[in-house]
């Protein structure tokens, strides 16, 4: 049980206990590996004994380091998103830093005010799914001393480390899958069609129904929540006539159904759906909802690990961008029945 004194026990007070020099108990507790494992042993040892605690305020002043690492998203309330910050932290935690969780909501002016404010509180590193496409996270926002790595997103004009997904590929295959079910007016909807990922999954559908002689039909929102049941039923189901819905995002989805809902439709009954994004109630819903299912802990982890390699000194290596494979996941909404029967729009 630790020692409960009025001062707080110090470094110092540790070395004198476990009778080894200050240099010696300093190098332990940055876990050098020039130290003996007995002495290691005694110190951690004394340090548990006495309830040292070490001052991380005084350590990254010495080291120049603070031990922690920002991640700045757009949305703390997307499953896709908690899945990349729960891979992320777990990455951060195995090499002994703090991860700080903020969110831009989507917007460039409050990212900056974010990015600003992480750099103040000097973080080591940045890992961020940037709120717009531009090039606007230049180097008057983020020092150069601080790497930094993009997901998502793809931001012009920089040079920085990113890890995205195969966006327009996988757009591509699933129009394919609900063209293949005899479909022809298939509708994208989404929202902030001027992001990177909008306009990837748009060329994927657009290469798709264009190979197949189909015109593209495209409904866009500059903001969720401007997609309501209303605007749903006169600009989707009744200005485009759609027989299918390629949904292009998370956010999008939720208001999809939602709308649907009100509406009295069914997805995967009354109309095929097939959603760019999973989420844990997607294959409890009835019918279960086809998605593109994205790598979210791939995402996470990878966008830690080319961070850290950054921090551990590769600060050399040209700017690398790893692109994941996202999986086209069939349930019942896009038109397949239970074991393969189409339950809408057979060919």
């Amino acid at each position: 049980m630790p020692i409960r004194n009025k001062r707080a026990p110090t470094l110092a007070d540790v070395a004198r206990a476990a009778r080894v020099s200050l240099k010696t108990a300093s190098r332990v507790l940055n876990g050098a590996s020039n130290v003996r494992q007995e002495k290691v042993s005694k110190v951690q040892a004394v340090m548990a004994r006495l309830g040292y605690r070490p001052n991380e305020l005084a350590r990254s002043l010495m080291t120049r380091k603070s031990g922690t690492i920002g991640i700045i998203v757009a949305n703390l309330a997307n499953p896709f998103v908690i899945e990349v910050i729960k891979a992320v932290q777990q990455v951060a935690r195995a090499n002994g830093y703090v991860l700080i969780i903020t969110s831009s909501e989507g917007q460039p002016e409050v990212e900056s005010a974010e990015i600003e404010s992480l750099v103040r509180r000097r973080i080591d590193g940045l890992i961020i799914a940037p709120a717009s496409s531009g090039p606007r996270l230049s180097s008057h926002l983020l020092p150069a001393n601080i790497p930094t790595v993009t997901f998502d997103q793809l931001v012009r004009g920089t040079a920085f480390d990113s890890v995205i997904i195969t966006n327009r590929q996988s757009a591509s295959e699933a129009t394919r899958h609900m063209i293949a079910h005899g479909y022809r007016r298939i509708v994208a909807v989404g929202t902030r069609p001027y992001l990177y990922t909008s306009k990837e999954r748009v060329a994927g559908y657009r290469r798709s129904m264009a190979q197949s002689g189909f015109e593209a039909r495209e409904c866009f929102v500059k903001h969720e929540s401007l997609l309501t049941a209303k605007w749903l039923e006169e600009e989707v189901l009744r200005g485009e006539a759609a027989e299918a819905i390629f949904s292009l995002n998370w956010v999008t989805t939720q208001h999809v159904l939602r709308g649907l809902r009100d509406l009295g439709i069914s997805a995967g009954r009354d109309i095929a759906l097939i959603s760019f994004d999973d989420f844990d109630l997607g294959e409890m819903l009835t019918p279960g909802l086809s998605v593109v299912q994205q790598p979210s802990d791939s995402l996470g982890r990878e966008s830690a690990r080319l961070l850290f390699e950054r921090l551990k000194g590769d600060h050399a290596l040209p700017s690398r961008r790893i692109v994941l494979q996202a999986r086209l996941v069939i349930r019942q909404s896009c038109g397949c029945g239970v074991g393969g029967t189409l339950v809408a729009g057979a060919p």
